[in-house]
């Protein structure tokens, strides 16, 4: 008997496909009020000595590999009770001020925090508020105010500023406000971002016409770019960093009771005795704290 013939088909050999395992990292981005004496440190942005290098390295001790962006780069000798930094960072790590105060120098403290969304940049905000403190030489202030008020709008400042390739020298300022208390005049200026020594120059101009140095219509030409004059600026030493506003993209801060009694120790304690303490705490206390809350945690 014959068997029909017997097409042998060869038997599919089947392997195990492995299909490698993607970890999804998640990010989380916290931002941070900071505090810090500008007289102890080598601006903010720098080498060894620098702001941004001791808090590089304290956040380091918990997160290695994270991304910083930061509201001001402030020169050295410039004070700072509300500046801004978030940092970036993938989940599972934490982060809090007490983590952080923990680990940086003395005059310089983080105050609040409060987490993100991952599009939070620090350096993107609305406004910046500073403060200038310097004593009372008899200066005509009436005078001072007029000068304040020719730098509100939109202007190119290129006389008030150390120019650097790419950036912009035209600024918004929002407002320039002067007042005496006793033997002291206070400068608030207020505006979306400030170039490099600006501010410093800006109060030194404003002083110059109080002292009769330089004429209000000196002044206007030199704003207006009428006339190529730089201005040296006045020292550091009475800039204050009070606050940054980011509109309707504000965190929602979270204050840390502890690390903010050390803020208003430092000030009220150990900070210059040429400034007026007592005002600058009341100003920070007043503009850009819940009062009641403040004294109820403290």
């Amino acid at each position: 008997m014959k068997f029909p013939n017997i097409t042998t088909i060869p038997l599919l050999k089947y392997s195990t496909v492995l299909i490698p395992q993607v970890t999804i990292l998640l990010m989380v981005t916290i931002a941070f009020k900071v505090f810090y004496d500008g007289s102890l440190f080598n601006g903010f942005t720098g080498n060894t000595g620098s702001i941004e290098y001791y808090l590089r390295r304290a956040i380091r001790r918990f997160v290695k590999d994270f991304t910083l962006s930061k509201a001001s780069r402030t020169d050295p000798g410039v004070s700072a009770v509300g500046n801004v930094v978030s940092i970036q960072f993938s989940d599972g790590h934490k982060l809090t001020p007490g983590m952080l105060n923990s680990r940086l120098p003395h005059g310089l403290r983080v105050w609040a925090w409060a987490e993100v969304n991952d599009e939070f940049n620090a350096k993107i905000a609305v406004s910046r508020t500073y403060i200038y403190v310097m004593p009372w030489l008899y200066e005509d202030v009436d005078l001072m105010k007029g000068a304040a008020e020719l730098f509100v709008g939109v202007h190119d400042l290129s006389n008030f500023q150390v120019k650097e390739r790419g950036v912009p020298t035209t600024v918004m300022i929002n407002g320039v406000n002067i007042e005496r208390y006793g033997d002291y005049l206070v400068l608030i200026i207020t505006g979306r971002g400030f170039r490099n020594k600006m501010i410093r120059k800006i109060v030194n101009a404003i002083r110059m016409v109080g002292l009769g140095t330089l004429s209000i219509d000196e002044l206007r030409d030199l704003i207006e770019f009428k006339v190529k004059r730089p201005v040296p600026p006045a020292s550091p030493y009475g800039l204050l960093l009070l606050n940054v506003n980011y509109g309707n993209r504000e965190p929602n801060w979270l204050l840390c009771p502890g690390c903010l009694s050390y803020v208003v120790n430092y000030l009220g304690n150990r900070w210059y005795n040429s400034l007026p303490n007592l005002f600058v705490i009341l100003k920070i206390l007043h503009e850009f704290m819940d009062i009641n809350k403040l004294f109820s945690r403290i």
